[in-house]
């Protein structure tokens, strides 16, 4: 138990540790306005973890108690240890979030003459160091030209033309600075066939010798052969010089053996034949049935143990017979009484004989004897004495025992060995080399002594902590943490019908794209809105914007993910749910929270794909609109709605 709570306290002081989270050690509260009815109230915190470099997130316990709403409640990060540098920031007290770090304040750059092409410019703070590549200012092979960054002067190196075939497996081009360097390499790439060869990647020219082995193939199926026409295997055949991998199969019947039958009396026969399985061919021929061949018997009167029968007769081929059994007579049976057998005499148990013949089931039972009871052998050990293996009389005191002394212990000598992490040791010891006799006294395994180095978990890699033993260096990995995967901000229209976003995670610069989901709804006679809910990307309308202050809850079903995306463009807004930049399907009913002033002065009007628009109650509460959307027989995970101007007839 003592080491279990032990183990049990060391994980709890290594899950403190990770960066990010703070667990309570008591009961906290803090008052916070609710952001959706605006009350203000006292939640019990649960837990602070990191949310950017700025700011961590406030997990409470419950949700608001006016409207229910489940918030995690942001503020910045604050106190703590540490220094606030280019590189390093201080730890936050509450979070154990490091925030603050001040960045690289970089000078001008300065031009690197000893390599040509390149400048470096360094940190005022912590005079740390970037190099980069000059560029701009006309610069050719053989002219200088002036670096737009850094004001050097730079030699830019050739500007090479159009690859152009030299007619003899190679391609050349020319410098068009007019310093006449050509430049000249092999032609590479392409295939050479049977019949063409191959065409360089780079030139556009052929090279190189034709290949014989490779063909342009066309495969063909196999034909299975017939009784009477020829079959093929599955063949290839080149479209370009007529090579063919074509075998013939004959025409052939597929015979079946048919094992030949003897006629019976009763039954017709036949000899050995074959059978086609594909076709009606045969060689079988009908042998007629034999008839009985009649064999005659006696009569046998039945005695006490043997049946009898009347005279009859049988077929000397088959089993047919006029046979009728007439059953035997038993015994006349005579009882005897049974006589117990002593240790000189013979008995016997109660036995029966029989009148007419000399059956009796007397046994005799001999006499007894010693009646002989065998005991193990026991060596003597050490300590206790023994016995051969001997005999007893179970009906008298006969016996063959005869008794073995004590051995008294061998003693063997053992040396001392001091134990290690993993191992036990002891102090020198004797043991009996007969038995288990022994002064040996263990010294327990030290142990290892692991010291903890923790790895945070990053977007796109698991955290974990390493453990090393001071004494042995043993170490293994545990406590591994889920990598955090990335958290995107808004979704861009690529223009090319995909979207982006940069990962939001400080020190992460992965950048994720996909493809975009557009829909396409029927907005008025004739008029279509193709648009993709994610980016806000629309065909025939300007662009739907996010509106950064959207949330959502669901009152029955559920929701796949959180993250609800509500865009417009003051004439149109739509509403879906997205993880990662992909739709995400919601079901049942749906509460969604907008800011008051967007519906400020106008009606909200939902669209339906087909073009059926629907006014579209809503409530208002402390700055809020609140609307329940219904998902409920929704195959699609997005609603598209009008802002019509209160003047404006539906």
């Amino acid at each position: 138990m003592k080491k279990w709570l032990i183990g049990c306290l060391t994980v709890l002081a290594m899950v403190c540790l990770i960066p990010g989270i703070m667990l309570k050690a008591a009961a906290e509260t803090v008052t916070k306005k609710c952001p959706s009815c605006g009350y203000d109230g006292e939640y019990e915190v649960i837990e602070y973890k990191q949310y950017d470099s700025k700011r961590h997130s406030i997990i409470v316990k419950n949700g608001c108690p006016n409207c229910e709403i489940h918030y995690r409640f942001g503020e910045k990060h604050s106190g703590g240890t540490g220094t606030f540098t280019c590189t390093t920031g201080k730890t936050c007290e509450k979070c154990g979030a490091e925030y603050g770090i001040l960045g690289h304040d970089w000078g001008a750059w300065t031009p690197n003459y000893a390599s040509n092409g390149t400048h470096t410019r360094r940190c005022k703070r912590c005079n740390a160091e970037e190099t980069g590549s000059c560029s701009g200012g006309y610069a050719t092979c053989d002219t200088l030209g002036m670096c737009n960054t850094c004001g050097g002067s730079y030699y830019g190196g050739h500007a090479w033309g159009e690859w152009s075939s030299a007619g003899n497996g190679t391609h050349t081009r020319s410098c068009t600075n007019y310093c006449r360097e050509v430049d000249t390499a092999k032609c590479t790439g392409g295939k050479a066939t049977c019949t063409t060869k191959a065409v360089c990647e780079v030139c556009d020219t052929e090279y190189g010798e034709k290949d014989p082995n490779n063909h342009d193939l066309v495969h063909f199926r196999a034909k299975a052969p017939t009784c009477t026409e020829i079959g093929w295997d599955a063949y290839d055949l080149c479209v370009s010089c007529g090579y063919t991998t074509y075998t013939e199969l004959p025409a052939q019947h597929d015979l079946k053996q048919h094992a030949a039958k003897a006629p019976t009396c009763t039954k017709p026969g036949w000899n050995a034949y074959e059978t086609c399985s594909r076709c009606d061919y045969t060689t079988y021929a009908e042998l007629p049935a034999l008839n009985h061949d009649l064999v005659n018997h006696d009569a046998k009167a039945p005695t006490c143990t043997e049946i009898g029968w009347d005279a009859y007769k049988t077929c000397s081929r088959c089993n047919y017979t006029t046979y009728a059994e007439q059953p035997a007579l038993n015994h006349d049976l005579v009882n005897h009484d049974a006589q117990a057998p002593t240790c000189t005499e013979i008995g016997w148990n109660a036995y029966k004989t029989c009148s007419r013949c000399d059956y009796t089931t007397y046994a005799e039972l001999p006499a007894l004897n010693h009646a002989l009871v065998q005991h193990a052998a026991k060596a003597p050990t050490c300590t206790e004495k023994g016995w051969d293996a001997y005999k007893t009389c179970s009906r008298c005191n006969y016996t063959t025992y005869a008794e073995l002394p004590a051995l008294n212990h061998d003693l063997v000598n053992h040396d001392a060995q001091a134990p290690t992490c993993t191992e036990p040791g002891w102090n020198a010891y004797e043991t009996c080399s007969r038995c288990d006799y022994t002064t040996y006294a263990e010294l327990p395994a030290l142990k290892h002594d692991y010291q903890a180095v923790t790895v945070d978990p990053t977007c796109e890699a698991d955290g974990y902590t390493i453990f090393t033993c001071s004494r042995c260096k043993d170490s293994y990995t545990a406590d591994p943490t889920d990598k955090l995967g990335h958290q995107f901000g808004a979704w861009s229209p690529n223009g090319t019908g995909s979207q982006s976003a940069d990962c939001l995670r400080q020190g992460c610069a992965h950048t994720g794209s996909t493809d975009c989901r557009k829909f396409t709804f029927r907005t008025a006679e004739g008029e279509t809105l193709t648009f993709c809910p994610v980016c806000g990307q629309a065909e025939n309308a300007a662009q739907l914007e996010m509106i950064d202050a959207a949330t959502a809850w669901p009152l029955s079903g559920s929701l796949s993910a959180e993250d609800v995306t509500a865009r417009t463009n003051g004439e149109y807004l739509s509403v879906a749910f997205e993880t990662a930049g992909s739709l995400t399907q919601p079901t049942g009913r749906v509460r969604l929270a907008l800011p008051a002033g967007l519906l400020e002065g106008k009606t909200l009007v939902r669209i339906a794909p087909d073009g059926t628009q629907t006014e579209m109650p809503f409530e208002t509460k402390r700055g809020k609109i609140i609307l329940t959307l219904d998902f409920v027989n929704s195959e699609l995970p997005v609603m598209l709605f009008r802002l019509v101007p209160q003047t404006a007839a539906l």
